[in-house]
């Protein structure tokens, strides 16, 4: 068992603080591109790191060679890149007192992956393809996939902690082009969560593709969008995306060292009052859920944002201490290869409670942006992200639908403009690219503010 080999190994450590973690994913993909099986792909990696503070100074080794000699090296190697690149540091790394966990966590689920059938799987996903390509004689591809990742972690620290997790994500993706006189648009849904197969009968993969479908046929034939800057409503799915991208990042404790806009904002107000925003790693089914991170630090509910007013960052135990704060638990890695970095689990706005015609009636000249879109952001919190459609409203009525939009601007001033919070809350899946990819999830309710459209 891979748990009892670290701590045996780990017991024979010759100095310093020393965590080592064993990381086994096992990932199936199924997809199906315009009518043609692409893959079908089961994978699994596997294998072991070491990280060591020595005076103060970082080391850090992996291996997938899970035998005790490998180990043994791996602890040797990282106390001594420690020891090699501590005149380099910037800083000496002090490490607050850490309760010692002895625990297992489990993704809850009904359907556990491991038990599928795999032909039923395969039927799925060509079944939605078909249903897609047939949904109009306009759309001329689709790319419709599913995945199934499923991560073994364990976590064993010098100070005694001994942690086992499983954590099992199962989602799909569908993209659908569509073509009229010449005019292409394309579409893009997701479903899925932190759970087992029985997120497919509750979210079902075929909906996504329809929705998919008939935003693309639909778009085919729209206009652009006109440019400036309206009172918008922002689609829930798309507010998942600003609060990760342009204001969870400002809120990352590195990030802040590195002069992001929330550095010197605790306790002064930088949204809108209706705005509170969260990062959860103890979200139900959320895509960045654990029970504790890749630190051993127990994940909890953090309130960056609370009515308008900047409450927290968000830290690994190296930056807590240096803040004197306690540690929140978002310190993860994307494998064994890699050492943890502070990242976001599952980032989002709470929800209010307007409906979205009561979002829509004081609004005169505006638009209802809809399907989020990848973007980018920095740690000022300015952005730009694309939408997939923007549906107008005219004295209050939503009307005729544009083509998507890209948005632009300071997301606080944005969040500063908000006057009014939906009850739609949902949370989304999400893939962050912060120096090493992980999953994320992203939410929120739709919201009503104001910003710069752009034609796309």
């Amino acid at each position: 068992m891979a748990l009892d080999l670290l701590s045996e190994c780990l017991e024979k450590r010759s100095e310093g603080y020393v965590e080592m973690r064993h990381h086994r994913r096992e990932t199936l993909t199924i997809t199906v591109k315009d009518g043609k099986m692409e893959a079908v792909n089961h994978g699994v990696i596997e294998g072991a790191c070491a990280r060591v503070l020595v005076e103060g100074s970082w080391g850090f080794a992996s291996t997938t060679n899970l035998n005790r000699n490998a180990i043994m090296k791996i602890m040797e190697d990282a106390a001594s890149l420690g020891k090699v690149s501590k005149p380099m540091k910037k800083r000496i790394v002090k490490l607050p007192p850490l309760q010692v966990f002895e625990d297992t966590y489990e993704t809850p689920m009904r359907k556990d992956p491991n038990k599928a059938d795999m032909e039923e799987l395969v039927s799925l996903v060509i079944d939605v393809d078909k249903k897609v390509r047939s949904f109009s004689p306009k759309i001329v591809s689709d790319n419709i996939s599913l995945r199934i990742i499923d991560d073994k972690l364990n976590f064993v620290s010098s100070e005694g902690s001994r942690i086992s997790q499983r954590i099992v994500r199962c989602y799909g993706v569908v993209t659908v082009v569509a073509k009229e006189k010449g005019s292409l648009a394309s579409a893009y849904e997701s479903i899925g969560a932190q759970s087992g197969l029985e997120i497919l009968e509750e979210t079902p993969l075929e909906n996504a593709g329809l929705t998919a479908a008939e935003r693309a046929d639909k778009l085919a034939s729209a206009k652009a969008a006109p440019g400036g800057v309206f009172p918008v409503i922002i689609e829930n799915r798309i507010v998942g995306l600003l609060a990760h991208e342009a204001v969870g990042h400002c809120a990352e404790a590195d990030l802040v060292y590195g002069g992001s806009f929330l550095a010197d904002k605790i306790g002064e107000r930088v949204a809108s009052e209706k705005v509170t925003l969260v990062d959860d790693g103890t979200f139900s089914r959320g895509f960045g859920t654990m029970r504790y991170d890749d630190e051993g630090v127990p994940t909890q509910k953090t309130i960056i944002i609370e009515k308008g007013i900047c409450k927290s960052f968000l830290h690994s135990r190296e930056t807590a201490k240096q803040f004197n704060v306690e540690p929140t638990g978002n310190c993860r890695a994307w494998t064994f290869e890699y050492d943890p970095i502070i990242r976001m689990r599952n980032t989002y706005i709470e929800p209010g409670d307007h409906s979205l015609e009561e979002l829509a009636e004081t609004i005169k000249d505006g638009f209802f942006l809809k399907g989020g879109l990848s973007g980018q952001a920095d740690f000022t919190g300015e952005f730009m992200f694309g939408t997939q459609e923007a549906v107008k409203i005219r004295n209050g009525e939503l009307s005729e639908s544009y083509r998507g939009v890209t948005i632009s601007g300071n997301a606080f001033e944005v969040l500063e403009n908000v006057d009014a919070v939906g009850k739609d809350f949902i949370m989304r899946i999400g893939m962050c690219g912060k120096e090493q990819i992980n999953y994320v999830g992203m939410g929120g309710a739709s919201l009503r503010t104001k910003l710069l459209l752009g034609g796309m």
